[in-house]
């Protein structure tokens, strides 16, 4: 199972979906979304795909992953050297 790690902006985004003012039924949706990435980054529940048009920050491929069901967010992430996952945005498609 891969180590999760979360740059500044997704990790802004998360104390926001946890804090007092969140939708909690979304903050539910992203932590098990998170789970499932952790468990298996081609979960077939993700719909996990490559972003072609998105350079990653390093150079790096850059993948985006669905958040629940109809809600338009969407996890955008990369590997790591290690064969770790950094999830670099967690936000609503645009």
């Amino acid at each position: 199972m891969p180590a999760l790690t979360y740059t500044r902006a997704a990790t802004r985004t998360l104390e926001f979906l946890a804090g007092p003012r969140a939708d909690r039924v979304l903050h539910r949706q992203v932590r098990r979304a998170l789970d499932k990435l952790a468990a298996d980054p081609r979960h077939p529940g993700l719909r996990t795909h490559r972003h072609h048009a998105v350079p990653g920050h390093l150079g790096e491929a850059v993948f985006g992953s669905y958040i629940g069901t109809g809600n338009g967010w969407r996890i955008r992430w990369t590997r790591t050297d290690d064969g770790g996952i950094e999830v670099m945005a967690i936000t609503p498609h645009p």
